[in-house]
Parts: structure tokens; C-alpha cells; sequence
């Protein structure tokens, strides 16, 4: 039942799988890329992990865990997002995991595989540090879609592993855990014209079609202001940090111990807010990598 349900509620999550095999190889052959793969709760799981040729093993460098979204891959993710590019180009290990059956668990009726997806992920730093010379206080978290409401759910049910995280088209679908007290600087990236996950109000999609009421009032600013409250943020409205002809950055810089939060509003394009998704050719993953390489543990800790 969940398959054809999800379908209905990520149609895009088909359709960019063309666009994203149609994508240049992202790589140069002297990049070290392999699958690796662990026994997790009885179950194989598996990611893509792409370490520059020039990643040098006595300087440590940043993780990004860069997640899929709904019935895509770690391939596809990969050859999508542009973190590939940006690997190279920053010095960057980047890890894509796969979901189990092509999606990942959000906590809630209708998208959810009984897994333990933020163990999972917990486990894929674990491996991907202790094997490659990673800086541990440069951990990040990206994704898109089903990936991004991962990658919020993944910073708010842990404490001290994420130094930031930045996602396209998705929100934090349930409410953060008691536990939430470290704040985690957040940049959501969502496309003004979404008509999967919403930019205005995801209501509708969620009532409907997962009878329930996860998505009530649930939209791009709401998830922003969600974020802002979470993170101690002051401000009665969010700053405006950039705006030109194809998007603008809004948020709020006076948070708890420096975990910033922001909103990049893509006008022209919809729920693939990638490179390869918007018109304008708007360099989406860079600018929220330049917002995500901010941060790290020991600024965060230093400031609280």
C-alpha cells in the first residue's frame, strides 16, 4: 500500500530520476569512489562514498551525508545534487546513502519501514570516520524531499553529531523530541512553485493522502519559523539576507549559540530546486554549502 500511496504524494520523485541519470558524470576517474556496505538490524544496508584523489590522510577534511529522496538512489542522488562537484572542489568527503526499499522512515503512518534509519545513518559516520581522515567536527547532513525530512529528523533525534544541516523541499514533518537541546544551525532550500511538498501549505497532501494531520499547516516559511523557535532564534520576522530576480534568502542570525537558520526561495522553480531543476541555473547546492561549511561543533559549543 505504501508504494502506490507515496507515488501519489512524491510524483516528482519519478519523474527528476530521469533528469538525474541524464546528468554528466559528476566525477573524474582519479576520485576514489566504492560502495560499502554493513549488517544493520539483520538488514544490509548500503552507501556510495566518494573521497577526492587529492583528500590528503594527515589533513582532515568535512563529511556530507547527502540523503535521496523517495523511490531514488544513491546514484541518483549523487548525480543530481552537485555535492559530487563541490567534493572535489572543497575538499569534501561526501556519503550517499540508500534507503531500504528506495525511501526513508519519517516517524509516522504512511512513510514509515519499521527501521531504525537515524541508527543507520549514526552508523554511517561511524564507519565512514573511523576508516577516512574526517574532520569530527565538520559533519554535515543534506538531502531532498523524503531525504530532507530525514536529514531534520536525523539533527533533532541526536546531540552532537551534525554540525549543520541543509536540505532541499522538505520539512520536519513531527515535532522535535524533548532531547532537542543542542541547536543545529538549519538552511532549507524549496522551490516557490513545489507542488509536491508545498512551498505554501502541505495540508491538503498530507490529510488526504496519508489521513493524517502530520502536515497541518506545514510550509516552507512555517518550517523555518518551526526552526527559528527551535533554536532560540530572536526577531519578530525573519531578516531578509539576500534577494535579486531569482530568489532571496531570508532568516534569523541571533540564535542560541550561533545556530543560524534560513530560507533560500527559488521563484522560478519547483520541487527540484537543484541546478538541474531550476531555469535560472541558480547554484543552489553551493550557495547551501557556503551557509552549511560555517559551522562546526567547537563554534557551536564556544558559543554556548
Amino acid at each position: 500500500m505504501l508504494c502506490p500511496v507515496s507515488g501519489c504524494i512524491f510524483p516528482e520523485e519519478t519523474i527528476p530520476e530521469n533528469d538525474a541519470q541524464a546528468q554528466d558524470p559528476p566525477l573524474s576517474e582519479p576520485n576514489n569512489l566504492s560502495t560499502q556496505c554493513i549488517e544493520f538490524e539483520g538488514v544490509d544496508r548500503c552507501w556510495t562514498l566518494l573521497v577526492p584523489a587529492t583528500v590528503s590522510t594527515e589533513q582532515p577534511v568535512p563529511l556530507v551525508l547527502d540523503l535521496h529522496g523517495y523511490g531514488h538512489t544513491s546514484a541518483s542522488q549523487m548525480n543530481i545534487s552537485s555535492f559530487a562537484s563541490l567534493a572535489v572542489e572543497e575538499q569534501l568527503i561526501v556519503a550517499y546513502p540508500q534507503g531500504y526499499d528506495s525511501f526513508w522512515g519519517l516517524g509516522f503512518d504512511g512513510i514509515e519501514n519499521d527501521l531504525d534509519d537515524v541508527g543507520f545513518l549514526s552508523a554511517v559516520i561511524e564507519s565512514v570516520t573511523e576508516a577516512y581522515p574526517v574532520d569530527e567536527a565538520r559533519i554535515h547532513m543534506s538531502g531532498w524531499s523524503n531525504g530532507c525530512k530525514m536529514t531534520q529528523r536525523f539533527a533533532v533525534e541526536t546531540q552532537g553529531v551534525v554540525a549543520s544541516i541543509g536540505c532541499m523541499s522538505g520539512y520536519l514533518m513531527t515535532e522535535a523530541p524533548s532531547t532537542y537541546i543542542a541547536p543545529v544551525p538549519f538552511m532549507e532550500v524549496h522551490g516557490v512553485l513545489d507542488t509536491t511538498v508545498s512551498y505554501a501549505d502541505n495540508t491538503a497532501m498530507t490529510v488526504y493522502y496519508f489521513q493524517n494531520t502530520v502536515g497541518f499547516n506545514k510550509g516552507a516559511m512555517q518550517n523555518l519559523e518551526y526552526w527559528a523557535d527551535l533554536n532560540g532564534c530572536s526577531g519578530a520576522a525573519p531578516e531578509v539576507i539576500t534577494v535579486n530576480a531569482d530568489y532571496d534568502i531570508r532568516g534569523y542570525s541571533d540564535c542560541t549559540s550561533n545556530a543560524e537558520v534560513r530560507l533560500m526561495s527559488l521563484f522560478s522553480s519547483g520541487h527540484n530546486p537543484y541546478l538541474s531543476g531550476n531555469p535560472t541555473n541558480t547554484q543552489s547546492t553551493a550557495i547551501l554549502w557556503d551557509f552549511m561549511s560555517q559551522f562546526a561543533l567547537e563554534t557551536i559549543e564556544d558559543e554556548s
